[in-house]
C-alpha cells in the first residue's frame, strides 16, 4: 500500500508539475568538465568564456576565469543564450533550457535539474549518505562554489548521487508555453484544435520527447 501510494504520488507531481525524471548524475554540473562557451548577452554583446558549465542546482551558468580558480555564478539576468559543444541554452524563466527539436520559429526546450525532493527522500532511506551538506548546499541556497566542493556521498562516483527532473517548455516568438496538457490546450488557435485533438488522441505521452516535438507546428 505504501508502495502504491509513492507511485501515486509521483503520478501527480509530474502532472501537476510537468516534470519528468530523467535518470541520475555522478556531478552536480551538467558537463563533467568545464568547457569553452560562447554566451549571447541581453544588451548584443557576446562573450567567451574558456571554463564553464552548468549548475544542475537552478540551471544557471557557472564560470572560472581560468582552470583552478574559484567557481563563480553568472547573473542569469544579463544572459540570452549560451552555446557549448554545438548545444544551444535560451534562457527560459531564469534558467538555462536547452534547445532539443526546433521546427520553423518554434523550440521544444528542456530544463535539467537536480531533484531535491527525491534527493530528501533517499537520504532519510539510505544509510550511504554521510552528510545533510549536500541535501543542504542545494536546497537552502549557499554560494556555488561552497555547494560544488561540499557536496559529497559515500560511492558517489558508482552510485551517481543526483536524481535528475526535466521540465519542457514551447518557445515562439517571445513566448512561452510550459508542456503540458492544460497549459498547451488554451493557447491552441481555434482552427487547429480538431488537428491538435487528433494528436494526442492515442496513445500521446507528455512525457515524451518525441511526442511533444510533434505539438512543435501547433506553434508557428
Amino acid at each position: 500500500m505504501k508502495h502504491f501510494f509513492l507511485l501515486s504520488l509521483l503520478a501527480f507531481c509530474i502532472s501537476a508539475n510537468a516534470q519528468v525524471p530523467s535518470g541520475r548524475s555522478k556531478t552536480v554540473t551538467l558537463f563533467p568538465d568545464y568547457k569553452p562557451a560562447v554566451i549571447k548577452l541581453t544588451d548584443g554583446k557576446t562573450s567567451i568564456q574558456k571554463y564553464t558549465n552548468i549548475f544542475l542546482k537552478n540551471s544557471s551558468l557557472i564560470y572560472k576565469k581560468s582552470k583552478d580558480d574559484k567557481v563563480m555564478e553568472a547573473s542569469m539576468q544579463v544572459i540570452k543564450s549560451v552555446t557549448i559543444d554545438n548545444r544551444e541554452f535560451i534562457k527560459v524563466k531564469n534558467q538555462l533550457a536547452e534547445v532539443v527539436a526546433t521546427e520553423g520559429n518554434a523550440s521544444l526546450v528542456r530544463v535539467r535539474t537536480i531533484d531535491i525532493e527525491t534527493m530528501k527522500g533517499e537520504y532519510l532511506n539510505n544509510s550511504t549518505i554521510t552528510s545533510t551538506s549536500m541535501l543542504d548546499d542545494l536546497s537552502a541556497g549557499r554560494g556555488v562554489g561552497e555547494s560544488l566542493s561540499t557536496i559529497r556521498m559515500d560511492g558517489a562516483e558508482e552510485e551517481e548521487p543526483y536524481p535528475l527532473m526535466d521540465q519542457y517548455y514551447y518557445v515562439y516568438g517571445d513566448k512561452t508555453t510550459l508542456a503540458h496538457e492544460r497549459s498547451v490546450k488554451v493557447v491552441i488557435k481555434k482552427d487547429q484544435r480538431k488537428e491538435y485533438q487528433n494528436t494526442i488522441a492515442f496513445g500521446f505521452n507528455w512525457t515524451n520527447l518525441e511526442d511533444l516535438t510533434k505539438l512543435l507546428k501547433f506553434f508557428q
